[in-house]
């Protein structure tokens, strides 16, 4: 069975969603937040050669060679390859846009687009990790570089990364994409709108230590009075093969509007860990914490960074932060104790030239009209945006309700309760929850939409309850069935 007609393959040697971990090189440049500016970061983006190939059969096996020979094409990245003269896109609405019978998809016309480019890799990175993130894939896609197969991922509207750290050496390096338009992907991904086709989202390289911050969670929490608060942070500290970490310390630090702290380094040290991955757990009171809403967008910048047992820093990152409280009392939802009408709108990714990809132009002419209309909230109909949309919205004050990308309308009550489509399901909803979990603006979970309702719903809402038990779960199609336990 084919990897994209399988529904039990999200992933082949897909690193797990995180959040973003941009290693910057001091405290002081991650308090600046120009990640272009770390020695860390690669941006991708431009022109790649690319070739359009009816099916994945008829990918000759030497495209991923410099002995591969072809009409190359020129196209954009970020850009839908259906928005730049290749195939088309195509408008449905319920109706799948290929015969309806997954796991399959059709095998003659199924347009295949392979991306090349090279880029290089600098010498002060000899002895880092090299990770390669890809925002954005509509639908599948395989990776090679240098000739060498690296892997694999499916889902749309989320990152994929891959370590390129064994695949790659200094200097230049040849990087090959393959992606398919349709997968078994596709079925869960029949929302009412544009069907495009691409790498549409940004493309870049990061490298971080080998003795690294893997993932963090940050939790400001309020006190009962809503006066006080403290900051939570689990971190995820990873190595490499035989490297040592003990004794390193995890560090944090909460910073104003004017780059002010608000306390002393707080710092965590590691004690002799074994295992590639350990957890450490920091907290630090915070008093009077200026709160976040929609009408007060208060946040402060978290600094989060990873020293060697001698105290040399070995990488920094940060991530904006806002203290507030949502809860539901009785059938009123309670934003920072006060009761909050959620005016709203659906909002799809979607721009007349562009296809899926979004400026940041465009993105605050939507937020910019949502407060001139005094409207307060947005569902992400119906899969995760661009990280971009969720730190403005953070920083303007827009709710959110982040929706999984899962909507199999074509298929309704039907792939919720196949045990097939579980990995998918939960995938897709695990992978939202840790890319997004550290933005103020998110204040539901959502777990797609018009899927009808089953088992596969209620693994994903119990994985997402265990992991974030402070923001309410919301699924239009729970309320069909009086069972439901979401």
């Amino acid at each position: 069975m084919n990897d994209w007609e399988n529904p039990e393959v999200v992933g082949i040697n897909k690193l797990p969603g995180h959040s973003n971990t941009v290693p910057f090189d001091s405290v002081a440049a991650a308090l600046a937040g120009d990640r272009a500016a770390s020695p860390f970061y690669r941006l991708l983006n431009g022109r790649f050669q690319f070739h359009l190939f009816p099916n994945p059969d008829a990918v000759p096996d030497d495209v991923f060679t410099n002995g591969f020979q072809t009409e190359w094409a020129d196209i954009n990245v970020p850009g839908n390859w259906t928005t730049q003269g290749f195939d088309k896109p195509i408008y449905t609405n319920v109706q799948m846009p290929i015969p309806n019978t997954p796991p399959f998809v059709p095998k003659d016309d199924n347009p295949t687009g392979v991306y090349r480019r090279t880029f290089t890799v600098p010498e002060s990175w000899a002895e880092r990790q090299v990770i390669i993130h890809f925002g954005g894939v509509e639908s599948a896609f395989y990776l090679w570089v240098n000739g060498t197969a690296v892997g694999y991922s499916q889902g749309s509207r989320l990152p994929a990364e891959f370590d390129l750290t064994p695949y790659v050496q200094v200097g230049e390096n040849q990087l090959t994409a393959v992606v398919i338009r349709w997968s078994d992907g596709s079925y869960l991904e029949d929302q009412d709108h544009w069907w495009m086709a691409g790498i549409y989202r940004d493309v870049y390289l990061y490298a971080p230590p080998k003795a690294h911050i893997f993932d963090y969670f940050a939790r400001p929490e309020l006190e009962d009075d809503l006066q006080n608060g403290t900051l939570q942070l689990a971190a995820w500290v990873q190595k490499q093969g035989d490297v040592d970490i003990d004794g390193c310390r995890v560090v944090m630090q909460l910073f104003d509007n004017d780059n002010q702290p608000l306390f002393a380094p707080v710092a965590r040290t590691i004690a002799y860990q074994p295992n590639s991955q350990t957890r450490v757990l920091l907290h630090q009171p915070v008093a009077s914490p200026r709160l976040w809403s929609s009408e007060h967008p208060n946040l402060y910048t978290l600094v989060v960074w990873l020293e060697d047992k001698q105290g040399q820093l070995l990488e920094a990152m940060r991530h904006r932060v806002g203290f507030r409280k949502v809860e539901i009392v009785g059938r009123e939802m309670l934003i920072n104790g006060r009761s909050v009408l959620m005016k709203g709108v659906n909002r799809h990714e979607h721009d007349e030239v562009h296809g899926k990809t979004i400026s940041e132009a465009s993105m605050l002419t939507d937020i910019r009209l949502l407060k001139q209309f005094n409207l307060n909230a947005v569902r992400t109909a119906h899969y995760p945006n661009c990280e971009r949309w969720y730190e403005l919205c953070d920083e303007y004050g827009i709710y959110l309700i982040d929706e999984a990308n899962i909507e199999a309308h074509a298929n309704y009550n039907k792939l919720c309760h196949d045990p097939a489509w579980t990995t998918a399901f939960v995938e897709r909803g695990k992978r939202m929850v840790e890319r997004d979990k550290n933005h103020a603006s998110i204040i539901i979970w959502s777990l797609g939409n018009e899927s009808g309702y089953g088992v596969n719903h209620d693994a994903l809402a119990g994985w997402i309850r265990g992991k974030d038990p402070s923001r309410p779960l919301h699924y239009e199609g729970a309320i069909a069935r009086q069972e439901a336990t979401v």
